[in-house]
């Protein structure tokens, strides 16, 4: 039988077995023929038969092996082909995890971070390095670990759960906010139970959240505000939509048109309450705004609901998106009482508040004027001085009340006499003025002046009695007594001495040699310039008072000059002399340093005045220096600037307004309190008032003198306090002599007051034994009124 050249037998062992026990092939061979040789024919057969069995077996199992073979060949193929595709898979995944936009870690059961990607390691500043592993809750911050620990403790195979804004902490101790994802991963029974975390950088938009609704909040609370504050300011809102029209209105805005907030305000309604020209005027400047982006500021009549006529001031601002306008908003406030102030502020500071005349402001206007006039033309005009005789002893005998009814009677009578080209004015106390324009002959001015002398000669009733009054008139001609103003009334005044010197109730013209007087004025000059050298001069303090409980709030400080030969001169005598030799700066430099050393001096004396008020005059307002040497003066006395309050009146401010705002600008910035001095008196408007920068007003005594009697004295008073408070002013009231007084005053919210109700100028000695045994404040008993005062000229 051939034998299988495929087939590779093992080879039998020397007993010609298989080495798995069987006899070989070859083995039953050699049996044969030995059975041959041996002549067993028989068993060579049988032997034969079993050799070709074996044969056939052996080539069956050869054939399964290579079947067997092919197979395993197969699934080795398959089995590379899963390994290859679970490598791909596996990049596929790394690279997934790794590139994903948050951080992503997986943890195990011990949390411990046994994976991280990029975004991870990033965020956490992990380090990347094999075997360096971290603690996943180490990375939480401490108020958040507990939640987190819990949270992944009862975590559930199916079920994930999510952790917003908690604390997380880098492994440089930086904190930020994030939210957390925690899951189960999937595992074999074999393998060790894992998590992944997944955490999102949220620290950027919980801070926009946060700020958001900070200013969210802000902006509620401001609209709160904004609400409350136009309720107390009563300043009402606007609001216009460009493209419908439709106009919204705050409830304050629904008050000021004396409407319900249930009306519906279309625009041309809201139009509909102001007058006719200032309708036009708003429509007007409504359609700039639109078209031009242009804001406005308008101060408006209009008529409410009510029928109550009332000013207004509308302000406007255009929205703009892009280059159109899409909304109008703007304020509205009723300024009726701001108008009524200023009309009667206007009127006060042209005219005289007792007797109605033009005041010294617009005499001076008045006569610039015909002086214009009479040298283009050649005219003349005529100044007619009048000072009433021995007005005085009125006052002083039978009170200040008598006198002002007097005055008030004359007033009017003179009044009567002028022509209504002519301007009649009081200068103040008992003293008047007459311009004659256009007077052709100078002879007339006699006559007219006869007329006002006979013109007194009759009884004038008061509330008390007939009084019989009689006048010394001064008369200057224009051009031949003087060329300006000053020349002319300085004239007309030395003719009206000469007349009361020739026995009073008559008249004088202005002659040149009238002026030999000046020769005294030039000796006065002269003494005056060693006056401080020669220790003449010294000072009265008079006290200001809180009107609320009569407690002392500060002093001021009033120049006297003892001279050896005429006494005690006022300063209405010697200042003007100082202003006009120069000598007022070197004055006030002295008034300044020796008051703030006298404040100081009560203070180590423990008596503590808190407030110190000095006059400033024009000229000192006018100097460069003023502010360098207010600042000096204060260090040298260690006086602090809070302590110093500077008067300056209206008159002087109004001169030079610019130079004057600039001057107190920086006195202001120096820390010292600014007074406004004889409020009311001078020529000064609202507009001008807004922009100085003042702490307080100090209302003229010419508003208080009639407080208690005259009606209209007490609503300009009211007006004066109003205005004071609305403009955020200190108001203090001068000349307060009597309890009445005070009490008006005090009723109507005035801070402050000064007068001979609580005590007259007085040396430093005298006023601190008057007011150190004070405890608490003065006390004014029901019936306390002052002397009759002499003259008060500032320092």
């Amino acid at each position: 039988m051939t034998r299988n050249p495929n087939s590779n037998p093992e080879k039998p062992n020397r007993d010609g077995l298989h080495p798995s026990g069987q006899e070989t092939v070859d083995g039953l061979r050699l049996r044969a023929a030995e059975a041959l040789e041996s002549g067993r024919f028989d068993l060579a057969d049988e032997i034969l038969a079993g050799i070709d069995g074996q044969e056939l077996q052996l080539a069956k199992l050869v054939e399964n092996l290579r079947v067997y073979q092919a197979e395993l060949e197969i699934q080795n193929e398959e089995l590379q082909r899963s390994q290859q595709q679970a490598q791909d898979a596996a990049a596929r995944f790394s690279a997934f995890f790794n590139n994903l936009p948050l951080a992503g870690l997986v943890i195990d059961r011990q949390g411990l971070i046994k994976e991280a990607n990029q975004g991870a390691r990033t965020l956490f500043g992990l380090r990347d390095r094999v075997g360096h592993q971290h603690f996943f809750a180490r990375l939480i911050a401490d108020t958040d670990r507990g939640e987190v620990i819990h949270a992944w403790s009862n975590l559930d195979g199916d079920q994930p759960r999510e952790l917003a804004e908690l604390g997380f902490l880098t492994l440089e101790g930086d904190r930020f906010v994030g939210d957390l994802h925690l899951a189960k991963l999937p595992c074999t029974l074999d393998d060790e139970p894992r998590t992944i975390c997944a955490v999102v950088d949220r620290t950027e938009s919980v801070r926009q959240s946060r700020a958001l609704a900070e200013a969210t909040e802000q902006l509620r609370r401001s609209e709160r505000f904004l609400d409350a504050t136009g309720r107390i300011a009563k300043v009402g809102g606007w609001e216009m939509d460009v493209s419908t029209g439709q106009v919204r209105w705050t409830d304050m805005t629904y008050r000021i048109h004396d409407l319900s907030p249930s009306d519906d305000p279309p625009l041309t309604k809201a139009l509909a309450f102001f007058d006719p020209e200032d309708r036009q005027l708003l429509e007007h400047r409504i359609d700039r705004a639109i078209a031009r982006a242009e804001p406005y500021d308008l101060q408006l009549r209009m008529t409410t609901a009510k029928d109550r006529a009332i000013w207004v001031q509308t302000t406007c601002q255009p929205v703009s998106e892009g280059d159109r306008v899409t909304k109008l908003q703007g304020t509205i406030q009723d300024i009726s009482h701001l108008k009524r102030s200023e009309e009667q502020l206007e009127f006060l500071a042209h005219h005289d508040p007792l007797t109605g005349l033009a005041n010294r402001s617009l005499f001076r206007a008045r006569l610039e004027l015909c002086l214009q006039r009479a040298a283009r033309s050649g005219a003349h005009v005529a100044l007619l001085f009048l000072d009433l005789d021995r007005f005085k002893y009125v006052n002083d005998s039978l009170g200040h009340s008598v006198g002002d009814q007097l005055l008030e009677r004359v007033a009017a009578a003179l009044a009567k006499q002028v022509r209504s080209s002519d301007t009649i004015a009081r200068l103040g106390g008992d003293e008047f003025v007459v311009i004659m324009d256009d007077v052709g002959n100078p002879r007339f001015a006699g006559k007219f002046a006869r007329r006002l002398l006979g013109m007194l000669d009759q009884p004038f009733a008061t509330e008390t009695r007939e009084l019989y009054v009689t006048a010394s008139i001064g008369i200057s001609i224009y051009p031949e007594d003087g060329a300006d103003m000053d020349t002319l009334l300085r004239h007309a005044d030395i003719a009206m001495y000469r007349a009361k010197e020739n026995g009073r109730n008559g008249f004088n013209f202005y002659e040149p040699a009238m002026s030999a007087g000046a020769a005294e004025r030039l000796r006065m000059e002269h003494e005056l310039r060693g006056a401080l050298a020669r220790d003449e001069m010294l000072l009265h303090y008079q006290p200001q008072v809180a009107l609320s409980d009569c407690s002392l709030r500060g002093v001021e400080a009033l120049c006297r000059w003892q001279h050896p030969r005429l006494g005690l001169v006022a300063p209405d005598q010697f200042i003007p002399v100082a202003e006009d030799s120069g000598l007022i700066g070197e004055l006030t430099a002295w008034v300044l340093e020796q008051a703030c050393r006298q404040l100081i001096l009560w203070d180590r004396a423990g008596f503590r005045i808190p407030r110190l008020a000095v006059n400033l005059p024009m000229r000192e307002i006018e100097r460069t220096d003023l502010v360098n040497r207010v600042r000096r003066t204060l260090e040298r006395t260690g006086l602090t600037p809070d302590r110093l309050e500077l008067e300056v009146t209206e008159s002087m401010i109004m001169r030079r307004l610019d130079l004057a705002v600039t001057t107190l600008d920086a006195l202001r910035a120096l820390g010292v309190i600014l007074a406004l001095d004889d409020f009311g008196t001078g020529h000064s408007s609202l507009a001008h008032l807004k922009r100085l920068p003042l702490n307080r007003l100090k209302m003229d005594r010419s508003f208080v003198e009639r407080l208690g009697k005259d009606r209209d004295d007490e609503a300009i008073a009211r007006a004066v306090i109003a205005l004071g408070r609305s403009l955020g002013l200190g108001v203090i009231a001068e000349g307060i002599e009597t309890r009445t007084q005070h009490d008006f005053l005090r009723d109507e919210f005035c801070d402050e007051g000064q007068g001979y109700l609580y005590g007259r100028p007085l040396a430093a000695a005298a006023f601190l034994e008057s007011w150190s045994v004070m405890e608490g404040g003065m006390h004014l008993s029901a019936d306390r009124t002052a002397e009759a005062p002499e003259p008060e000229p500032g320092s």
